[in-house]
């Protein structure tokens, strides 16, 4: 989120264009969709995951440092042999593997400290506090670079990403649950790994709830980030509302709810996982779906559009914790990875590609085309009788 706050600076003092900004952005995403598989099949064969997260935590910490490094003026930043724009593309994709450490392998670490029966509330707590932090991020960013400008408040924020990789390192992270294959997996299975070393791969019913838990997440990702993208434009250009009415109120009411939210669909994924995971997909499209139909009333327009962020801010514990039902704990950080770093940001990513072509100028097809996404991936929500029922 670093570049994106400073979008507006970048654009006027450094005169990138908006291409470029796109890229920047964009590079986050990417790296961290290429980097979660791999970063899952590491924690599942060498099972270091505070060190995993810890090397996430610094990557991230350099990326955003060195974003803040790449727009420092004077002797500081003549070190940095890069012109600008390759240089932010650059701290980008670090930041971006970095980033893709910390849902997959944190996830794990959760699903195996906890039993089953708290492991929904344990990611519900630890996902509203990442709610907290990104509603609290825009004020942060405001106040560190007005006390210390541009360059030195972005690196000041990218220094406190050292904070929690020294307190894992004081602290280190683990639990007994899933660090052995457990009674769910078969003598003869055990038994061919103990001989040869070499664990067997998924059967085909995990794969198949891979499948369709990733297939959701692609579908609901692509749905919720491409409403996000373009929800502003839609408030301000299509509805007619002052700007700051449109983004600083109704935006911050809908990620303020991913706190509560989370930990409401945590406490509820524990008692029912299948069912967490289709009241959370089928309520993200109603709420949307009830906001175009209700425009002409803004108290409940903007009901519906916090009830938007209620449901598309909850989603890790609902999707983390149908993993750790889904698949053996061996393949467990790499099935997190696929569903949450693949599914979930690929979908991100995507997003607001779909709905920027669907639109193209005409600006008064974002109704129809929110309207659709909302309808495919409410539909999405069926795949869940293809998942298992956890016993």
């Amino acid at each position: 989120m670093v570049p994106l706050s400073i979008f507006p600076l970048l654009l006027t003092e450094f005169g990138l264009a908006a291409p470029e900004l796109g890229v920047v952005a964009s590079m986050w995403n990417i790296t961290s969709v290429i980097g979660s598989p791999a970063v899952g099949h590491l924690s599942d064969r060498f099972r270091r995951n505070g060190a995993l997260l810890v090397a996430g935590l610094l990557m991230m910490a350099a990326g955003v440092i060195g974003t803040g490094w790449s727009v420092t003026a004077g002797s500081l930043r003549s070190l940095l042999p890069f012109d600008l724009y390759p240089a932010l593309v650059l701290f980008a994709a670090i930041g971006g593997l970095g980033s893709a450490v910390c849902h997959p392998i944190g996830g794990t670490i959760l699903s195996q400290a906890y039993p089953s029966s708290k492991t929904g509330k344990a990611l519900g707590l630890n996902g509203a506090a990442g709610s907290l932090g990104r509603a609290l991020y825009p004020t942060i960013v405001v106040i560190l670079i007005t006390a210390l400008n541009l360059p030195y408040g972005v690196i000041a924020l990218g220094i406190l990403g050292f904070i929690p990789a020294a307190l894992i390192g004081l602290f280190p992270l683990g639990g007994a649950r899933g660090s052995t294959p457990t009674a769910s997996d078969s003598v003869e299975l055990l038994d061919r790994e103990n001989k040869s070393g070499i664990a067997a791969p998924l059967d085909r019913s995990a794969v198949m709830n891979i499948l369709v838990l990733t297939t959701i997440a692609v579908i609901r990702g692509t749905f919720g980030q491409g409403v996000v993208a373009f929800l502003s434009v839609f408030i301000v250009q299509v509805q007619q509302y002052s700007f700051s009415f449109g983004v600083g109120v109704i935006m911050m009411i809908a990620i303020v709810l991913g706190v509560p939210g989370q930990i409401i669909f945590g406490h509820f994924s524990d008692m029912h996982r299948t069912a967490s995971l289709a009241v959370n997909t089928a309520g993200q499209s109603l709420a949307i779906i009830l906001y175009l139909y209700t425009l002409s009333n803004p108290i409940i327009a903007v009901t519906c559009l916090a009830l938007f962020g209620f449901f598309t801010y909850s989603s890790y514990p609902v999707f983390i914790s149908a993993v750790s039902d889904s698949v053996p704990p061996r393949f467990l950080s790499l099935s997190n990875a696929i569903v949450w770093g693949v599914g979930i940001l690929a979908g991100n990513s995507i997003g607001p590609l779909v709905v920027g072509l669907a639109v193209g100028t005409n600006l008064s097809l974002l109704p129809t085309v929110f309207l659709v996404l909302a309808v495919v991936s409410g539909l999405s929500t069926a795949l869940v009788a293809f998942l298992p029922r956890r016993s």
